[in-house]
């Protein structure tokens, strides 16, 4: 029998996603823009343990949010979250901006290297 929800998907499921949007990022805390990382020090000393690089125990690093929410229509709280953690809040991080320049440049007149270096450095009469 097809009903009113036939044209929902292809066999009746949920819609289909527009296959151009990419792989989707996965609702985790570490690429939620509310995520506050732990330091550097704690995720250093946390993978010297799990190597066996160090025999002193270590707790897996946490971050904090402020903006955790566990049910709909409850209130936000602040919670100290692992990586993989997830809430009903996740705002994706927008992308990292491209990083230029740092290129390694090399400029030839004919057979001969007239100037070497990295690219923001590159003289004016070059460029």
């Amino acid at each position: 029998m097809i009903g009113p929800r036939s044209s929902i998907g292809h066999n009746g499921g949920p819609a289909l996603e527009d296959e151009n949007s990419g792989p989707p990022t996965p609702r985790y805390c570490k690429y939620c823009r509310h995520w506050s990382p732990p330091s550097d020090w704690e995720v250093s000393a946390y993978e010297a343990f799990q190597l066996g690089l160090s025999k002193r125990r270590v707790k897996r690093p946490s971050g904090s949010c402020d903006r955790v929410l566990m049910q709909y229509g409850k209130p936000l709280a602040f919670s100290a979250t692992v990586d993989t953690f997830g809430c009903l809040n996740f705002s994706a991080k927008p992308p990292a901006p491209i990083r230029r320049g740092r290129g390694f440049v090399t400029i030839y007149e004919g057979d001969r290297i007239v100037w070497q270096g990295h690219e923001e450095d590159l003289p004016d009469e070059y460029r």
